[in-house]
């Protein structure tokens, strides 16, 4: 299934806005500025953040009667400033037991609510091409190796759950170097950014199978913030998921 985002959020944009009652409503937003095509594009200093994520998640502010200023951070840091309140939330994360404790998901009924999702997406392992590095669902081969992950990134609980060696690095272009070196046997990355960062190094590296976990990915709130505006936040949620699934019902090839 292919979904033209970008062309179809612009004709969502001109359906009737659903508003809230909110004098002044501005969220103050970190993200990760790693590429994840399409969610998040490589960001141009020159330009705002670009990518599907961003364009979704305007669109539902702006039916919402919400303006968003956006801030791109290291990953931690971004986790970091929504906890402690310097930022209002934090963009395209997954559930953990660590950051429910301390920021506020979509929640129905007392239960997380994926239909307020952003997207769902997969994470993957990559290795030299031409490596004997293996994975079978269970266990990689050869055991204790160095697997790579992004600092920050949540997928470092699977490689401990499967005792897998994790090494934490600055992104995909610094732990596909030390890949290329034989510093490590396998990268574990979202399989969007994996791909796009393999792309542009042909020849180099390859993708494991099956993928790591499936995992989807929110919108997260300071509890504070969500507190004082609880009516704004639930509403951008909401149109969030709407907009989210109406998008990829319509989209051509769908099913």
């Amino acid at each position: 299934m292919n979904i033209t985002l970008p062309a179809a959020l612009l004709a969502w944009g001109l359906l009737t806005v659903l508003t809230v009652d909110a004098k002044e409503c501005l969220l103050h937003l970190g993200f990760n500025d790693e590429p994840i095509p399409p969610y998040i594009e490589r960001s141009v200093p020159s330009a705002g953040p670009r990518g599907t994520a961003f364009a979704l998640v305007d669109l539902a502010a702006h039916q919402v009667g919400c303006q968003i200023f956006w801030q791109p951070m290291p990953s931690l840091r971004v986790l970091h400033d929504a906890i402690g309140g310097e930022i209002d939330g934090a963009l395209f994360y997954s559930w953990t037991t660590e950051r429910a404790r301390q920021l506020v998901f979509p929640m129905r009924h007392g239960q997380l609510d994926p239909g307020r999702r952003l997207a769902t997406l997969n994470y993957v392992l990559y290795r030299r091409l031409g490596s004997n590095v293996q994975w079978n669902g269970v266990q990689l081969t050869p055991q204790g190796c160095a697997v790579g992950y992004n600092e920050g990134w949540s997928v470092v609980d699977y490689l401990s759950q499967f005792r897998m060696n994790a090494h934490a690095g600055k992104g995909a272009e610094a732990l596909l170097k030390l890949l290329a070196k034989g510093r490590l046997c396998a990268y574990a990355t979202l399989e969007e950014a994996g791909d796009a960062a393999i792309a542009r190094q042909s020849g180099q590296f390859e993708k494991l199978s099956p993928p790591l976990l499936r995992k989807d990915y929110y919108l997260l709130f300071n509890p504070t913030y969500y507190q004082a505006h609880q009516a704004e936040v639930e509403a951008l949620w909401s149109r969030i998921g709407a907009l989210r699934e109406s998008l990829a019902t319509s989209a051509p090839g769908s099913k």
